[in-house]
């Protein structure tokens, strides 16, 4: 509780409209006819004043001013909510955070998300992460398209096979592969099983085994 609370008197306040004219941090003007006064935001004020706003203001008998609400803002104005240190916000049903333009969260040192189950819907995504630590038990990733490092992948895979010592690829229509040196290693046999097939080089072509067979 702060010292401002504890140390509370009863006094008398007189309320009366005003129009922000400049401060900020704490510390607003407010011009309420011919007089200018110096008000700071009362902790219930959580929408932050804007120059040009028109606030209620409470002057109490200590000399004291205090901007309790803002009562009207120009169309269109920004508006920012203030809330006072280590603030929480309870819903015991939905709570729901709709923008129609973008919304934006921002931390200055740690953001937990912490929930049972969590849905993720979006037709375009990007993160930049300097470091990530994650553990999943179970993880089911959808994706449309996919950007890593610059690179634009976009595979469809109709059947993929895999089991421990043993991977079959199948591959519908054409198939080409293009690179500067390639080496198939097999430990005991390779089969290549086509209706028709080329062999082409520019150089030499060679083909060594202890037994060729052909035909």
């Amino acid at each position: 509780m702060s010292q401002t609370a504890l140390s509370y008197d009863a006094m008398e306040a007189q309320l009366f409209t005003g129009r922000v004219s400049g401060g900020g941090k704490g510390a607003w003007r407010v011009l309420a006819g011919n007089a200018l006064y110096e008000a700071s935001l009362a902790a219930s004020c959580l929408l932050e004043p804007e120059i040009n706003d028109i606030v209620l203001l409470a002057g109490l008998e200590n000399g004291q001013s205090i901007i309790l609400s803002v009562l009207f803002r120009a169309e269109g104005a920004q508006a920012r909510l203030n809330l006072p240190q280590d603030s929480a916000i309870s819903c015991p049903g939905r709570l729901a955070l709709r923008a129609a333009a973008g919304l934006e969260l921002e931390s200055g040192q740690e953001l937990n998300l912490k929930s049972e189950s969590m849905n993720l819907a979006a037709k375009e995504a990007s993160a930049q992460i300097a470091k990530a630590s994650a553990l999943l038990d179970t993880a089911q990733l959808c994706c449309r398209a996919l950007t890593t490092f610059g690179h634009n992948a976009l595979t469809v895979f109709h059947s993929l096979t895999q089991c421990l010592g043993r991977s079959q690829r199948l591959v519908e229509g054409a198939d080409e592969t293009r690179c500067a040196e390639s080496t198939l290693v097999a430990s005991e046999n390779a089969t290549v099983m086509s209706k028709n097939q080329l062999n082409l080089a520019e150089e030499t072509a060679r083909t060594d085994a202890k037994l060729i067979q052909m035909g």
